[in-house]
């Protein structure tokens, strides 16, 4: 009598331990989505602490968040490293420089500085990647395909948008009525703009990106004009750009679910 084929886990009568062992792959990439999501806030308050402490001149009364945050986040970091693997090291290679310019500005008192503020939006927008692919190889591995394709365009469209809005917030405030940093802002905001055009016309992008960094570009010359640029204009309060600045953001996490 021949001998009767291998029955794989799931045939017939295992179904349930079938769907169990094919939810662990799921659950752990769950747990490290959310893992990473909380050491990457921690991360950032350290961040943020680190600042305030340097730029006070390492002040003492500073140095406790720093402490506190920075062991919370390396015990969270090593949560990650240990859910994700050894790879995720490699993403350090384009944090740590980053990061490092950001504390030197901070520590220099200019921490407000448009490449200050830059730095800070391009560490955000890389956290996509890292959340879709726990090491840089697998990115590089991965090149071309639609996976690969998808966590760099929204890379991209975060890298866009809030890179804008920090030339948009700066020409309502910091830089008001400063007619050459408008147009360095406005042309940031049409540069995503045609971007995002070409993103649809080529790459099959949904048309909901061009309609929205076209909406950005708008508010990015509209306000500034009808406000700082004009004696006697439009008075907005950071908290009143804030709540504009929120707007934008659900449209894009909504627009990002939707298209996903």
């Amino acid at each position: 009598m021949d001998p009767q084929p291998a029955r794989r886990l799931g045939d017939g009568d295992h179904p349930v331990a079938a769907r169990h062992l094919a939810a662990v792959p799921r659950r752990a990439g769950a747990a490290y989505a959310v893992v990473l999501g909380v050491f990457w806030l921690v991360g950032y308050f350290a961040f943020h602490a680190t600042s305030l402490w340097l730029k006070s001149r390492r002040q003492s009364r500073y140095l406790r968040p720093v402490v506190t945050y920075a062991c919370l986040a390396g015990a969270l970091g090593i949560l990650t490293w240990w859910l994700a693997g050894p790879g995720l090291v490699g993403w350090a290679v384009p944090f740590v420089p980053v990061l490092a310019i950001a504390l030197v500005l901070a520590a220099r008192r200019r921490e407000r500085a448009l490449l200050g503020g830059l730095l800070t939006v391009a560490a955000a927008a890389l956290v996509v990647l890292v959340a879709r692919f726990a090491s840089p190889l697998t990115v590089l591995d991965g090149w071309g395909t639609a996976p690969v394709a998808r966590a760099l365009g929204l890379t991209l469209v975060c890298l866009g948008y809030f890179g804008g809005t920090v030339f948009f917030v700066k020409s309502m405030i910091r830089e008001r009525g400063n007619a050459g940093f408008l147009a360095l802002s406005v042309g940031w905001h049409l540069a995503a703009t045609a971007g995002a055009i070409l993103a649809v016309m080529v790459g099959g992008a949904h048309v909901g990106w061009a309609i929205f960094f076209a909406a950005t570009a708008v508010r990015s010359l509209v306000l500034p004009l009808v406000g700082p640029m004009r004696d006697g204009g439009l008075r907005l309060t950071p908290k009143q750009l804030g709540l504009a600045e929120a707007v934008f953001s659900i449209a894009l996490v909504t627009l990002a679910l939707l298209t996903a």
